[in-house]
């Protein structure tokens, strides 16, 4: 910080250091106007828009059908998550991605993708590799790789992809093997703030996942909830690596993973009060946490109504909904009802909306 740092300056640097400082304090004094610009913002939301900013919902086909573009203008969700079936053309992609965010101009939805790389993309034309081999790679060109991959999303349209895999993948058995940057943690810590910083200033939101990490566990979250048995004084040590370089990277995003870890209690990580507690407090995260799809098998033993009241209790910002049998507007009008004989509940949820509204993306009118 100005006046007492710790760091040791080069020669350059300290030449730099004074004007550097001035910037610092101009853009603590903007970010503060612009948290009181958000909270304002917010405030004029009503209940139903506020509670609608939590869920990142599909849509259909790769046009945006009548019946999406108007539920889409009546509910005003936080986001729209683009999977296999969204997908066409360039030039469909772009249509459909201008055409979601012209559903709400005066907040946009975020459009997210997971674009990987490797077998976990759904643009083809995507310029960087698969994640094992970019994990293989100096810093350098893991940086420049990745800004080429985002740059690449940007001229899309998208505002969030869901990566980078912060996963380790400490066995070939391993869940994540082919889609994490390697199996020793703190390779894959160096990638990961690698590929942030090659991103940083793309306009596109990146997303570490799948928190607290599923590279020791064999069971696919989209069929079943696997159990990360594990020591808490190895995970922080090894799992949680690459979690904590992000954070500390400045990472706006985490998704929260569907997988147990029994030092934390019974539920899943992306239904976990204790989750989202080690992520704020051990890991010191203070943007936005988003659930892996809460339709996937690994949470079938609950109902969706009662998926959304944990997640959101648990103090997640965005659930995430790939697969979604249930009208959403039933979600967001039961998410309502809590809202309005709760103020507790109405705090929770008015809080997750100016924390997503922190993490916008310049063209969309954010910081």
């Amino acid at each position: 910080m100005c006046g007492a740092s710790n760091w040791r300056l080069t020669r350059r640097g300290a030449v730099a250091a004074g004007a550097a400082c001035g910037l610092t304090l101009l853009k603590q004094r903007t970010a503060h106007a612009q948290s009181a610009d958000i909270e304002t913002l917010v405030a004029a939301l009503t209940s139903r828009e506020r509670a609608a900013r939590m869920f990142m919902l599909p849509v259909t086909g790769t046009s945006l059908s009548t019946a999406d573009d108007a539920r889409l203008r009546d509910l005003k969700p936080g986001g729209v998550i683009l999977d296999f079936d969204n997908i066409g053309t360039a030039d469909e992609v772009r249509a459909l991605v201008a055409a979601i965010h012209a559903t709400n101009p005066a907040l946009p939805p975020l459009i997210a993708v997971d674009q990987e790389g490797g077998f976990v993309i759904r643009i083809q034309d995507d310029p960087a590799p698969d994640a094992l081999t970019m994990g293989s790679l100096p810093a350098a060109e893991i940086a420049a790789l990745a800004r080429a991959r985002a740059e690449m999303l940007a001229g899309y349209g998208f505002d969030v992809n869901f990566a980078p895999v912060a996963d380790v993948a400490f066995t070939p058995d391993s869940i994540m093997a082919g889609r994490a940057f390697g199996g020793d943690p703190a390779a894959v810590a160096a990638a990961v703030v690698a590929y942030l910083q090659g991103v940083a200033g793309t306009g596109v939101i990146h997303c570490v996942k799948h928190f607290p990490g599923h590279g020791r566990v064999a069971v696919d979250s989209h069929e079943a909830l696997p159990i990360l048995d594990v020591d808490p004084a190895l995970w922080w040590q090894a799992d949680a690596l690459p979690f904590r370089a992000a954070a500390d990277a400045g990472v706006p995003m985490v998704m929260l993973g569907h997988l147990v870890l029994p030092a934390w209690g019974d539920l899943p990580a992306s239904l976990s009060a204790e989750a989202v507690r080690a992520l704020r407090q051990d890991l010191g995260f203070a943007g936005a946490i988003v659930t892996d799809d809460l339709g996937m098998g690994a949470l079938s033993q609950w109902s969706v109504v009662d998926v959304v009241d944990l997640a959101v209790d648990a103090g997640v910002d965005l659930l995430l909904f790939v697969v979604l049998a249930q009208e959403p507007a039933t979600l967001v009008d039961h998410l309502v009802a809590r809202m309005e004989s709760d103020v507790a509940v109405a705090d929770r949820v008015a809080a997750s909306a100016s924390r997503l509204l922190r993490t916008l993306p310049a063209r969309n009118g954010g910081g």
